[in-house]
């Protein structure tokens, strides 16, 4: 599987809000940083960081605008993020302008990391 497709199938379980699959689709040493704002290191750490964000939402839609490959393997993706929250927490929907950078190895995530406005993605929130 090209690495292309292996973001890709990524992306769908974000979208199933899989957490099982969005953690075992890094190594065990993976890192996700959310450029800004936090970093996970390790797939514990990477489940305690999306779970109970998952768990807070309705549903969750990418959608890639652009996307490509480097010669080191490299994918890049440009997207949309729609997080529609559940009405027990407080079913806002937050929107997020997305550039993904996903580093693998041996056809797992070593790497992500997701530059985007926090501010912005706090606002929505109402944290801010």
């Amino acid at each position: 599987m090209s690495n292309l497709a292996i973001v890709r199938a990524f992306i769908a379980a974000w979208e199933r809000r899989d957490v099982d699959a969005i953690v075992a689709a890094f190594a065990p040493d993976g890192v996700y940083i959310n450029v800004g704002w936090s970093e996970s290191r390790g797939r514990e750490a990477i489940r305690a960081t999306v779970a109970p964000l998952l768990s807070s939402l309705e549903t969750v839609s990418w959608t890639v605008r652009h996307e490509a490959e480097t010669a080191a393997g490299v994918v890049l993706n440009e997207r949309t993020d729609v997080f529609v929250m559940r009405a027990e927490a407080g079913g806002r929907t937050i929107v997020a302008d997305v550039m993904g950078v996903f580093e693998l190895e041996d056809g797992l995530i070593a790497r992500w990391r997701d530059y985007f406005d926090v501010e912005a993605f706090k606002a929505q929130m109402g944290w801010g």
